[in-house]
């Protein structure tokens, strides 16, 4: 995995300029037929990244989130599942919240991930049996115990939409891109993340691959293993993430918190 890592890093940092270009200017902002936002920055980065893993890996399948699907990836065991601007919305708001991310499936298994956040110049990188590293710094999750004292990361619009109020007693810190919520969970600088929505594939891949490499594990509220390359936009349920000490705490208040309401 060490070549498909390092043309995953060199890709997303190159793609991260060119989203970098694109803030710099006034953001045209247009929507796609499912309603959500989308701007050239979108999909020139998609454009790139999408080139340069098919000239790298042509046998590989790739899977975006501004590109249409092929049911042909499903005949794959490796594809590369990439969200070129996570966090889209942060983007237009001129916030430092949104990444690029770039991640490679095996056997529907998240093996490798890298999520670049081009604000913050932060490269996230690493996959299984590799380890992750931070700006070429390893890293691990953290081993926080205490669910009541732990940091946790949720989604700026599911707070605003109540999730706060269903746990008074916890901790949460608002941030948009999952991937980039995924990756803070990897690299210790975060001790979770939790969401109670079923989320696509694209923005959960790399990060996921980075909290399994880095001695974590992410898991469905359902109680089911993250797979993918699924037929299924979006996976089965919502999930939570965290190092193996804190998640079985953080999945139980979770379900109990889904059980009341």
């Amino acid at each position: 995995m060490f070549r498909e890592l390092e043309v995953a890093k060199k890709l997303a940092l190159e793609a991260g300029a060119l989203i970098l270009r694109h803030f710099a200017d006034s953001v045209e902002v247009s929507h796609k037929d499912s309603g959500e936002v989308v701007t050239p920055a979108d999909r020139e980065a998609d454009d790139f990244i999408r080139k340069g893993l098919a000239d790298a890996f042509p046998a590989d399948a790739i899977y975006s989130e501004e590109t249409a699907d092929s049911s042909e990836r499903l005949s794959r065991t490796r594809v590369w599942i990439v969200d070129p601007l996570d966090g889209t919305s942060n983007f237009i708001e001129r916030g430092d919240n949104f990444s690029v991310s770039i991640g490679l499936s095996v056997g529907g298994r998240a093996m490798l991930g890298v999520v670049y956040n081009p604000r913050r110049y932060e490269l996230f990188a690493g996959g299984y049996g590799i380890g992750v590293t931070l700006n070429d710094a390893p890293v691990h999750v953290s081993d926080a115990k205490d669910l009541s004292k732990a940091r946790l990361l949720v989604s700026k619009k599911e707070m605003k939409k109540g999730l706060e109020g269903l746990f008074p007693s916890l901790s949460l810190i608002p941030m948009a891109s999952m991937a980039y919520k995924l990756a803070m969970v990897a690299t210790g600088l975060a001790d979770g993340v939790f969401t109670l929505k079923p989320r696509k594939e694209w923005g959960t891949c790399a990060g996921i691959a980075l909290v399994n490499a880095s001695g974590g594990k992410a898991v469905l509220l359902n109680g089911k293993d993250i797979c993918f390359n699924r037929a299924d936009l979006k996976q089965q349920a919502g999930f939570v993430a965290a190092g193996h000490a804190l998640l079985p705490l953080l999945f139980d208040e979770v379900q109990k918190i889904i059980s009341k309401s």
